[in-house]
C-alpha cells in the first residue's frame, strides 16, 4: 500500500463521476496535448487518456510514479517524475498550445498559478481543482475582501470561471475544506502595458499595505518629484484603497507612472 504523504498535500480523487465532469468541462479533443499535474492514483489520468492525443503527467512522488508506470502503458502517455515548480516548461513544449487539466495539491496552487502566468503563451486553457477559498480569491472582483494580487494578475490575462464545488468526501484522505474546479481561458483583449515588471511591483507593494490609501502606499514606490507629478496629472482618487481599484485602473496607474519616469 502506498502511504499518502502529508508533506506533499496529497488528497486523491476517488469519484469517477467527478473526474469525467472535469474532463468534459476541459473540452479536450483528439488533437489536444494535455498536461496533468499530480496524477497520484490515476483516477483523472484514465479519462484524460481516452480523450487527448498526448498526455504529459508530472508526478513528484516516487512511489506513485512507479505505480502509474505500471498502470498506464499507452503510447500517448509520458510520465515525468519531477517537481512541477522546478520543471522548465519549454522542455515539454513543442510549438503546440497545451491544455492543463489537474487536481492540484493544495500547497502548490498559488506558486504554480504564478508560474503558469509567467509561461502563459504556452497554454490554451487551464482547468484545475483547487481549494475552494483560493477559487473565490482568484475570481474575486474589486471591492471584495478576497480581491488581491493573485486576482488581479490572473484576471488581467484570463477569463476565470468557477465551474462547480467539490465536497471533501470524494477524496481520500478527506481534506478539511471544500474544493472547486475553476477554468482559466486566455483573454484576447489584454490592455496595453508599458512595463510589466513595474505593474507587478506596483500591485505587490500596494497590497502589502492593502488597508492604506494609495496616496500613502505609493509614496515609497516613487521619487518625490514623480509622486507629486502623479498626484497633479492623474484623475485617480488617491484616497481609495488598493482593493477598490479595477484591473484596468491598475494598468492605467502603472502606465502613468512609466510615462512620468520616461519623461524624467
Amino acid at each position: 500500500m502506498i502511504v499518502k504523504k502529508k508533506s506533499l498535500g496529497q488528497h486523491f480523487l476517488i469519484e469517477d463521476n467527478i473526474a469525467r465532469k472535469i474532463v468534459r468541462i476541459s473540452d479536450i479533443g483528439q488533437n489536444d496535448i494535455v498536461w496533468e499535474i499530480g496524477p497520484g492514483s490515476g483516477v483523472l489520468t484514465r479519462f484524460l487518456l481516452e480523450k487527448c492525443r498526448k498526455l504529459f503527467a508530472f508526478e513528484i512522488d516516487n512511489e506513485w510514479f512507479g505505480y502509474l508506470q505500471s498502470l498506464f502503458e499507452q503510447t500517448n502517455h509520458t510520465l515525468i517524475n519531477a517537481d512541477i515548480l522546478q520543471v522548465d516548461f519549454n522542455k515539454y513544449f513543442d510549438d503546440e498550445k497545451v491544455k492543463i487539466v489537474a487536481n492540484l495539491p493544495y500547497q502548490i496552487t498559488s506558486p504554480l498559478l504564478f508560474k503558469i502566468l509567467e509561461n502563459r503563451d504556452l497554454f490554451s486553457s487551464i482547468t484545475v481543482m483547487i481549494q475552494d477559498e483560493v477559487a473565490d480569491r482568484i475570481c474575486a472582483r474589486s471591492g471584495n475582501k478576497e480581491y488581491g494580487k493573485l486576482s488581479i494578475k490572473l484576471q488581467l490575462y484570463y477569463t476565470i470561471k468557477k465551474k462547480f464545488s467539490v465536497p471533501p468526501h470524494v477524496f481520500r484522505p478527506q481534506p478539511k475544506v471544500n474544493s472547486a474546479v475553476v477554468q482559466l481561458i486566455p483573454k484576447q483583449d489584454v490592455p496595453e502595458i508599458l512595463n510589466h515588471k513595474q505593474l507587478w511591483d506596483l500591485i505587490d507593494k500596494v497590497f502589502n499595505h492593502r488597508r492604506k490609501m494609495l496616496r500613502v502606499s505609493l509614496k515609497p514606490f516613487l521619487a518625490k518629484n514623480e509622486y507629486e507629478q502623479l498626484l497633479d496629472t492623474s484623475a485617480l482618487d488617491f484616497t481609495r484603497r488598493p482593493e477598490d481599484l479595477s484591473i484596468r485602473e491598475f494598468v492605467d496607474l502603472s502606465n502613468a507612472i512609466e510615462t512620468i519616469k520616461e519623461g524624467a
